[in-house]
């Protein structure tokens, strides 16, 4: 449970500053411990969820320095339609979005003045032709704390890259290092690249729950690794994004 909500939450902080860029420059449920800060509205419910309903990460996250809340939930619907009912819906409410979409990925985020909070949306392409749709809320009035270096991170990064940037977030003891870069390698390359050097470190491959642009990978004792990887173009490369979740302890 806990290796979900970090790990949600850093692939959320991809979600919000990688795609956020992208879009315009400017991943039984868990349930937020009682106690906990007031949860913040994002908007309106979209009408085609699955059936389960939104899964609640957490309400008190902290990721690259930032609190943040999060959710989950599952949709048979494209990214597309799902980017455009939430900035739809941000409208109604008077805000401006920045939203984009392509193919299985979309974002869509707008500060709300009312309370300084950025809300953001973003979905990304799940198992069996499912989109996730990851919703929620960060206070952007914290300036994020970056890791450029990828020799400090976790996981194996290729020689061949360039542009790292890293993320972490902290939950209950479970913590998530996240970090995104761009290789003129093609993503072949990097699936095998990645199934090598994880597997020489104890990592095996979860082959049901793997596709060819998203690899998840884990080993004993609860460590998890998660690696996207999506072409740039007809050989110029791939971007890839890689998170890495370590249980309390560890």
């Amino acid at each position: 449970m806990k290796a979900l909500r970090a790990l949600c939450a850093a692939v959320a902080a991809l979600a919000v500053l990688a795609l956020g860029a992208w879009g315009g420059g400017a991943f039984s449920a868990a349930r937020a411990g009682a106690g906990g800060p007031a949860r913040a509205h994002i908007a309106d419910d979209y009408p085609r969820r699955a059936e389960g309903g939104e899964i609640r990460i957490g309400d008190a996250l902290v990721v690259n320095g930032q609190p943040m809340q999060l959710s989950v939930f599952y949709t048979s619907d494209p990214a597309e339609r799902v980017v455009e009912f939430y900035a739809a819906s941000f409208r109604e409410k008077g805000l401006v979005p920045i939203a984009r979409s392509e193919g299985q990925l979309g974002h869509v985020s707008a500060l709300d003045p009312s309370d300084g909070l950025q809300r953001f949306i973003t979905a990304l392409p799940a198992p069996g032709g499912q989109t996730m749709v990851m919703t929620g809320a960060v206070d952007p009035r914290k300036a994020p704390e970056l890791v450029t270096s990828s020799r400090r991170a976790p996981f194996p990064v290729p020689e061949e890259h360039r542009a790292y940037l890293g993320y972490s977030s902290d939950d209950a003891g479970t913590r998530a290092d996240a970090g995104q870069f761009v290789t003129a390698l093609a993503p072949e390359q990097i699936r095998e690249y990645y199934r090598r050097e994880l597997r020489a470190r104890g990592f095996d491959e979860r082959q049901r729950e793997s596709m060819p642009g998203l690899l998840q990978f884990a080993k004993s004792g609860g460590d998890a690794v998660t690696v996207a990887v999506q072409a740039l173009g007809d050989g110029e490369g791939a971007a890839v994004f890689v998170s890495q979740t370590r249980g309390e302890g560890r």
